[in-house]
């Protein structure tokens, strides 16, 4: 069989699985669950078990294997290869998960952070594939993001680059839980989008809105909720939309601005609004961005959906392959 790199993606809720060639084709994604209520043991443990059971049942040689990459949520340390801290997963601090994985697979082992291997798949083979310089947003709870320069993710000097979810985009604006005020993703992420709507409407905004329905059987707003609304007519909820992408228009020309990318691509299940989503936003953008030259950076839409971070994870592990 011809050389592989291993994917894992490694979530508070499953672990996923994958195979890539040097070619970037991908074989078909394994899953399980990440045991959280468990404990740290138990999380480690299914991590390396189900990356055996994967192999074992595709029938991989371990030489064949040139190396394994993980994705993790952060904080990490990707040059130490140590998960520094997991807020939504407990007992998961200073965790050297390159060394633990590195010992039980006896297979070189790449650490990256989440959003920074699924920002490298659409690279590799998804939205940004023929570009050089590229940047993600993933839209979503947050809002994660990776940097792809000269076809290497940006770290930064702290292993802390690359954190556009929190530029800030409305100084002295609403309340992040990293402790600054205004950052992108309390305006711009799907989560923020149903929080503040909700807040809105509790707080006598909308009165006529039917998102006051919504609220009142359920208790919560989601992004979806105020896309249906929209769509029906509601004007409430077309504001709430029409200020995320007024903010998400304003990262992106920051961005431009900074990187000057190839392309930015948006991820996450708000990007499955299409052009509901697409037009305004790139209708903000064109008011924002500068007159001074034509800006030659595009806008797309990520294409790999819920693969991209193992195929990610493989990825980083294969350019880590190619340079070293």
């Amino acid at each position: 069989m011809a050389h592989v790199c291993i994917g894992i993606d490694f979530g508070g809720t499953g672990i996923k699985y994958t195979a890539l060639n040097e070619a970037n084709e991908h074989t078909e994604i394994g899953s399980v669950t990440t045991p959280v209520a468990e404990g740290k043991a138990a999380i480690l443990k299914q991590i390396v078990t189900g990356c055996r059971d994967y192999i074992d049942r595709l029938g991989i040689a371990r030489e064949d294997i040139l190396r394994i990459g993980i994705g993790s949520p952060g904080p990490l340390s990707v040059k130490r290869g140590i998960i520094l801290a997991l807020p939504n997963i407990p007992n998961m601090k200073n965790v050297p998960i390159k060394a633990i994985l590195e010992e039980e697979m006896g297979i070189p082992v790449t650490l990256e952070n989440d959003a920074n291997a699924a920002s490298y798949a659409e690279f590799l083979c998804g939205a940004g594939e023929e570009v050089s310089n590229m940047v993600m947003l993933t839209l979503g709870t947050g809002v994660g993001s990776g940097i792809i320069i000269d076809g290497g993710l940006v770290h930064g000097a702290h292993d802390m680059g690359g954190e556009l979810g929190h530029l800030i985009v409305a100084p002295g604006g609403r309340q992040c839980s990293c402790g600054q005020k205004g950052c992108l993703e309390e305006y711009s992420s799907a989560g923020a989008m149903g929080r503040y709507a909700a807040e809105a409407l509790s707080n006598g905004q909308g009165p006529d809105s039917t998102l006051q329905a919504v609220l009142k059987a359920t208790g919560e707003i989601d992004a979806l909720d105020v896309e249906k609304a929209m769509l029906a007519g509601d004007s409430f909820a077309k504001a709430r939309w029409d200020e995320f992408c007024y903010y998400l228009a304003m990262g992106c020309v920051n961005i431009i601005r900074m990187l000057d990318p190839d392309r930015i691509v948006l991820s996450g299940g708000i990007t499955k609004a299409g052009d509901t989503l697409y037009q305004p936003l790139m209708d903000q953008f064109r008011t924002l961005d500068w007159s001074l030259l034509e800006t030659k950076t595009d806008i797309a839409i990520a294409q790999l959906g819920s693969d991209a971070g193992a195929v990610g994870a493989a990825g980083v592990a294969w350019y880590d392959v190619k340079k070293n």
